[in-house]
């Protein structure tokens, strides 16, 4: 239908033509004022991905480290209960209880039964004799020489000290040949392992 003009009539108002708005008002102009916008820009955004970057940069070499001595943490809490769990089995049951440790073999025997140690993990043997004027060990493993830790019925044991290592971070387990109880040091420096003597 075509549109005619005519001067009495009113203006377009209020005919609309799809897709074009009505003309009843003015139409605004976006002005460049100095009003506040909320967002970011992609400057601010890539400042702030680089700065994220150079943290993990910094920090992650450090939480390797945290990790391992979690790692660490974490077995020798399980070697210690199977210690314990071990010489609770030779008073309950009255039989002798072999653990046997071989160098450089990242794992123990328990009457025969291997026992796997975690990646990354070992453990240095000590029979119970002392230790150097160092602080260190004492005497290490013959090379391919079996170490045995011997628990009694009557709740005694040959003695030991267990040492566990993961990369950097140590860990001491001792074995008291009297008693047979089986503790858990951070270091080697405690009073503890100046006792630690075979019977």
């Amino acid at each position: 239908m075509p549109l005619s003009y005519s001067p009495d009539a009113p203006l377009l108002r209020h005919v609309s033509i799809a897709g074009l708005p009505r003309m009843n008002r003015p139409m605004r102009r976006q002005s460049l004022s100095a009003e506040p916008q909320s967002g970011f820009t992609l400057l601010e955004l890539l400042v702030v991905l680089v700065l994220l970057g150079i943290i993990a940069v910094l920090v992650a070499p450090g939480l390797g480290g945290s990790l391992d001595n979690a790692k660490l943490k974490t077995a020798s809490r399980e070697l210690l209960a199977v210690l314990r769990v071990q010489r609770s089995v030779a008073i309950t049951q009255g039989k002798i209880i072999t653990l046997s440790f071989t160098r450089d073999e990242p794992s123990y025997r328990i009457d025969d039964e291997r026992v796997v140690l975690g990646a990354g993990l070992s453990v240095v043997y000590q029979a119970a004799t002392g230790t150097t004027s160092d602080g260190g060990l004492g005497q290490q493993l013959p090379d391919g020489g079996n170490n045995h830790l011997v628990f009694y019925p009557d709740g005694s044991s040959s003695g030991a000290m267990l040492q566990l290592r993961m990369g950097e971070g140590l860990r001491y387990l001792r074995v008291d040949w009297l008693t047979g109880a089986v503790s858990l040091y951070d270091s080697f420096e405690s009073p503890a392992f100046a006792e630690l003597e075979s019977p």
